[in-house]
């Protein structure tokens, strides 16, 4: 695929911005690819008979988890963009209560307009098995992105939160001596993708050695979103509580830049280190006004990209219309931006 040879590409620039860490290339997940290998499944009968034309001219149906945040948005627009140019009859919903019933009552009621593929963000693990049924009831392939995990019946595009988030530890270990950290988290407790992110931060830092360079001194968590306010509201709480304090772990890019806004806002120039997820712009944009630490703290991000994931998205629907085989699950390659490298991955910002 065209974009398989793009993102193979970006796989190997994000080697190389490793620093040859040995156990970060055994993170590294490979982009789509167009071997059969054994993890491969077989597209359903309706569409194991194309004629090999791709996707142009089918017809698709896309179940977005929410258009409120950039994230979402940012995803959305791609997939409505890469349709309009390959000649792909889209029809865009989105949930607008963020339930598993509004999402199964979605999912019928394009299966009803006669689409030929479904791509969800599930609002949640449950309502994958329920998807699932319908579309093999229809016979139609479905295609499950960001909001879950690979399983049965579908495949999967999204990311690896456990191995980027433990390339951005890796990162923090190998430049930094130690220090007081604080922890800004998204919800109140760590289950699923917190937990997975946090873990991999902490398994990261401790590639690099002892944990105990860098003890956790407190932590604050989101009451009500991940957003930029919210984030601020959470440092600026830290910041009083706490005299010193040199890395700032954040859960989100957007909660990142509020922490920042906080750090800036109060004066303080203990801070070396703040660490988000996602790739925002305006995250990148405030990476290179920091040089790296010259001019504020060092930012660092991992890359978990909607344009990515439309775009791979896009691939896969081609490959299951031009009657190939596809894989169980496509992750974007782990990719960890800093000044060093921020703009090589501009593009992919959101």
């Amino acid at each position: 695929m065209k974009k398989t040879r793009l993102l193979s590409a970006l796989l190997a620039c994000a080697m190389v911005f490793t620093l040859g860490l040995s156990g970060c290339q055994e993170e590294q997940t490979p982009p789509p690819s167009d071997s059969g290998e054994s993890s491969s499944e077989s597209t359903p009968d309706s569409v194991g008979d194309a004629t090999g034309t791709g996707v142009s001219g089918h017809k698709v149906g896309f179940i977005q988890l929410t258009l409120g945040t950039t994230y979402h948005a940012a995803m959305s627009e791609k997939f409505e963009a890469l349709s309009k140019e390959k000649g792909v009859d889209v029809s865009m919903t989105v949930s607008q209560n963020r339930s598993a019933e509004e999402q199964l009552k979605l999912a019928e009621d394009l299966i009803a307009q006669g689409v030929e593929a479904i791509v969800l963000n599930p609002v949640g693990d449950e309502i994958v098995p329920s998807v699932v049924q319908l579309c093999e009831n229809a016979k139609i392939p479905l295609i499950c992105v960001d909001n879950t995990t690979a399983g049965s019946g579908y495949t999967y595009v999204g990311i690896d939160n456990f191995a980027i988030a433990r390339g951005i530890g890796q990162y923090i270990g190998e430049k930094y001596n130690g220090g007081n950290m604080v922890y800004v988290r998204s919800t109140p407790t760590d289950t699923g993708c917190p937990a997975l992110r946090f873990g991999g931060i902490m398994g990261g830092m401790s590639d690099q050695g002892e944990m105990a360079r860098f003890p956790l001194i407190d932590e604050r968590y989101a009451p009500t979103d991940v957003g930029e306010n919210d984030g601020m509201n959470q440092m600026e709480e830290l910041l009083a509580a706490n005299s010193q304090i040199d890395v700032v772990l954040v859960h989100h890019d957007a909660q990142a830049l509020g922490a920042l806004t906080a750090i800036n806002n109060a004066g303080r120039k203990d801070i070396k280190v703040i660490s988000g997820f996602d790739g925002e712009k305006a995250f990148f944009e405030k990476m290179k006004e920091n040089e790296g630490g010259k001019n504020g703290p060092d930012l660092v991000t991992g890359l978990n990209s909607p344009i990515m994931i439309a775009e791979m998205t896009m691939d896969v629907l081609d490959d299951i219309f031009s009657g190939k085989e596809v894989e169980s699950e496509y992750l974007i390659p782990v990719i960890i931006v800093n000044y060093e490298n921020v703009d090589e991955y501009m593009d992919y910002g959101f």
